[in-house]
């Protein structure tokens, strides 16, 4: 069936033949203006559309290999992607990777699609041994619909918003549903160890907290960084007074010079945690943490989680220098 629209009424005024020439030629170069702008609009939408659909549908392979299947969360205002391991009543606990912020900004401009090129909090899950896993993107991330303009805000300024951590919180909530289970342990990897932090300040079933290369103090990076203050963000820093007792550990690149070793430093400084660690890896933002990672999960993760049922215990310092890539 043909949907039938209203009808407009229209006038018709008396033109002379200059008046009329020149209203077409006008009406004409419009015309042209606005199909080119609007052709050349569809092309990078639509650029950006399948790229997003090759980087998603190359993710969902690589997960496929690692037991994983892919799910979309629908938790308004956004759609978030992700990838999750398990089935209901496989175990209690479940383990969530927070992805950073991808290629938010390119050379100081923010992107119009911050999807990553090298997904590091996925490459971690993949090392991960727990039955129950899920992966989650960010906002944007892997979603050809949320790109450009309209969403640029959520990967820059606004990149820790309410709206961003209270829809990351809906997306936990399901997959905790899905899988069955009744505790959560969060990893974040950079911009996601922040959101790590604001998730777990909100939620009662977080038993252990991980991040590497976190973005813990947003008011704090900025500062040090000289960037413009996120206006519009939570500050992952400002809910330390209620994780004090919270099982911690956050990993740190020696050589990192976007979220310097410092930062984890400074953040343990704010409050009198009970059950904090800090470890240092001897590399930078990017390089060698997913080659690493198995390695770190065995000497300080897993450990951690077991005592998820029990009163945590300090461990007694270690002689990390036996190890010469991972020291405190």
């Amino acid at each position: 069936m043909i949907p039938v629209f209203p009808s407009t009424d229209l006038t018709f005024l008396k033109l002379n033949s200059h008046t009329l020439s020149v209203c077409c030629q006008s009406i004409f170069q419009s015309s042209a203006l606005f199909i080119l702008v609007a052709v050349l609009g569809t092309v990078l939408l639509s650029g950006c559309a399948v790229q997003n659909n090759l980087a998603w549908r190359s993710l969902v392979n690589r997960g496929i290999a690692y037991g994983f299947r892919p799910i979309i969360f629908n938790v308004p205002p956004f759609l978030l992607s992700g990838l999750i391991r398990g089935w209901s009543g496989q175990a209690e606990e479940m383990v969530v990777y927070l992805e950073g912020d991808g290629r938010a900004v390119v050379y100081g401009r923010v992107t119009q699609n911050p999807t990553s090129v090298k997904p590091m909090a996925f490459e971690l899950a993949c090392s991960d041994p727990a039955p129950a896993v899920l992966y989650l993107a960010r906002v944007g991330q892997y979603q050809p619909t949320q790109n450009g303009k309209n969403y640029q805000l959520y990967w820059s300024n606004k990149r820790f918003a309410e709206e961003v951590v209270n829809s990351a919180n809906l997306a936990l909530d399901e997959a905790k549903q899905r899988l069955g289970v009744r505790r959560i342990h969060l990893v974040g990897y950079s911009g996601g160890g922040g959101l790590a932090v604001l998730l777990a300040e909100r939620r009662s079933d977080i038993y252990s907290l991980a991040t590497v290369a976190g973005l813990l103090d947003t008011q704090w990076w900025v500062r040090e960084k000289n960037f413009q203050p996120l206006v519009g963000s939570l500050n992952p820093a400002d809910c330390v007074s209620t994780l004090l007792t919270l099982r911690q550990v956050h990993f740190y690149g020696t050589e990192d010079v976007i979220i310097p070793a410092i930062m984890s430093a400074h953040f343990q400084r704010l409050a009198t945690f009970t059950n904090f660690r800090r470890v240092g890896v001897a590399t930078n933002h990017w390089r060698g943490w997913s080659e690493l990672w198995p390695d770190l999960l065995t000497r300080y993760l897993l450990p951690l989680r077991g005592l998820s049922k029990a009163p945590f215990i300090q461990p007694e310092p270690e002689n990390d220098l036996k190890s010469p890539q991972i020291f405190q």
